[in-house]
């Protein structure tokens, strides 16, 4: 998925695609609560992403808290099951 200028989070099932994308394809352990700025490798202390795609991102990353609080769904519960699936983390 390649997120842009013209993309939007318009429901939860999208708000869902954008976290496997930061999750499964972009692999980053992130929280919603966090700006994309914050992200570097482990590996080269370099930013995870551009300054272009923090911009992006951040602002899907709104748009997501808008959509989950309209629809009355817990973002950080979608963030969570992203990266327990990712991590392997069994749940009771």
């Amino acid at each position: 998925m390649n997120y842009t200028l013209g993309s939007h989070i318009k429901s939860v099932k999208d708000v869902e695609t954008f976290f496997h994308h930061i999750v499964f394809e972009r692999k980053v352990n992130f929280h919603p609560d966090d700006s994309f700025e914050q992200y570097v490798s482990l590996n080269t202390q370099e930013p995870t992403f551009t300054s272009e795609e923090c911009k992006i991102y951040d602002r899907l990353m709104d748009e997501s808290f808008v959509i989950c609080e309209k629809e009355g769904v817990d973002i950080y519960e979608i963030g969570l099951e992203k990266l327990q699936i990712a991590l392997e983390i069994k749940t009771a």
